[in-house]
């Protein structure tokens, strides 16, 4: 049954919010593609209106969905659209009273203007910094995989056996059970390979006739490529493509339709790849494969969790803050309200390790802990944040890593996670320091030098 009376407010509430996110970030260009124009284009139209509105209106059948009885199907409805009118209202306002409401001529200032650099590669203090940190992360990747040992992408790359059939248990086990120092994992490894990556490939392209950081590039990469696949999951390794991709776009001026066409051509080719190599099969189904992961999956998490909170689990009441944060503020013991729904809607795929967190629009992470407060005001806050983080870029200087930085947070502010990691987010932190250390490096070693310039010039005034 087609319920067409939804129609036309899902039209309209389209419409509206295209208006609005196009107010918030300058542009919805696709040549001008930005952090918030990707957050409104793939994050909220493609992973969340769309399929619920192919579930609510057209009661296309998912899996996951027909758990749900239509009454959280309803809240979910309502709730997305309220998201999509509340988070750019909420940007245009930070933007206006707080950053200047000149974010169209920020963002093409910014598309306009040479990715430029202090000097030469040869005398860069910053490119010794980064040798550090790639050799860190080269040997934090190493480290990873000593301690994992069965990497399931390399598991079943190099094996004689078919083990597709225990990829799902591989990947929970590569992720949930890592034998070694968690820390060195997620922030030398997962987090600071791709970081150093960028920023090589930034300076490839800031000198294309250097052979030596041509080659560095390709080293990174590769490092890049096997710290985010040691747990078998498909999202990074993509995310960490399409960065690479939005970084030349910044640094050339902006995206044409055949760059466009043709990464969108190889991602989907990735992806065959990545599902041959997972669970030796895909389908062009709608309701399943990737084509149903991405449209149907990412937003299924938001109707159960209206359908488990408060009925079957009581709300987390700040729970999936942190353990030093959820204990000491709130009094509860930690845990991700994602890893709640996905114990109860698939108990035995969690028992066998087949089965991780189901993630959702972060309104969902926002109602199973705080209710009807937090749905009405997480859209706000994220907007608040989001809008911050898009104007700060775009206004500082365009050098390699700070369009690094531009490109690692295009692909992971992630709004299909948590409502909690807007509000304390380690791996941002973490990225600041990193920044500081190097600006800092730089200017300790040009110090002397620029001192040494200026008594020059002093000596041929005089």
């Amino acid at each position: 049954m087609i319920h067409l009376q939804y129609i036309p407010i899902s039209l309209a509430v389209f419409v509206l919010s295209f208006w609005l996110f196009r107010q918030a970030a300058g542009s919805l260009s696709l040549r001008r593609l930005n952090i918030v124009s990707w957050i409104f284009y793939f994050s909220l139209i493609v992973q969340n209106f769309i399929g619920i509105n192919l579930v609510y209106i057209f009661e296309v059948e998912h899996y996951l969905m027909i758990k749900a009885d239509r009454t959280y199907l309803t809240m979910a409805y309502w709730a997305i659209n309220y998201t999509l009118i509340a988070m750019p209202l909420a940007m245009i306002v930070i933007q206006r009273t707080l950053w200047g409401e000149k974010i169209k001529q920020k963002l093409h200032a910014y598309f306009e203007t040479p990715l430029r650099w202090y000097q030469s590669p040869k005398d860069s203090a910053l490119l010794v910094f980064w040798a550090g940190m790639s050799a860190i992360a080269t040997m934090a990747t190493i480290y990873v995989y000593f301690n994992i040992r069965n990497a399931p992408f390399l598991t079943v790359i190099f094996s004689f056996d078919d083990l597709t059939s225990d990829f799902a248990q591989m990947r929970i086990s590569a992720g949930r059970n890592f034998e070694g120092i968690v820390y060195i994992r997620n922030i030398f490894s997962f987090l600071l390979a791709p970081i150093v990556s960028y920023t090589i490939y930034t300076y490839s392209l800031l000198y294309p006739k250097n052979f030596r950081i041509r080659i560095w590039f390709y080293a990174t990469l590769l490092v890049a490529v096997l710290a985010l696949t040691s747990d078998g999951q498909k999202g990074p390794i993509l995310n960490y493509l399409l960065a690479l991709f939005f970084i030349q776009g910044f640094v050339r001026g902006g995206f044409s339709l055949i760059k466009l066409v043709t990464t969108g051509i190889v991602i989907t080719f990735f992806i065959i790849i990545l599902y041959l190599l997972s669970v030796n099969t895909v389908s062009v189904a709608l309701t399943t494969g990737p084509i149903g992961r991405v449209i149907l999956s990412s937003v299924a998490g938001v109707p159960m969790h209206f359908m488990i909170f408060p009925n079957t689990q009581a709300f987390l009441s700040g729970a999936s803050f942190p353990n030093w944060i959820s204990s000491t503020l709130f009094g509860v013991e930690h845990v991700r309200s994602a890893r709640v729904v996905m114990e109860i809607i698939n108990p035995a795929g969690v028992a066998n390790n087949t089965a991780g967190v189901m993630n959702a629009l972060f309104i969902a992470e926002a109602w199973a802990n705080f209710g009807w407060i937090g749905l009405i005001v997480a859209p706000w806050l994220v907007g608040f944040v989001v809008q911050s983080i898009h104007n700060t870029l775009l206004v500082l200087p365009k050098t390699p890593i700070f369009v690094a930085i531009m490109g690692y947070l295009m692909v992971n502010i992630v709004i299909n996670g948590g409502f909690v990691d807007f509000i304390w987010n380690v791996s941002w932190i973490i990225i600041v320091i990193f920044t500081l250390m190097a600006i800092s490096l730089r200017s300790i070693l040009l110090t002397p030098r620029l001192m040494q310039q200026r008594a020059v010039d002093v000596s041929a005034d005089q």
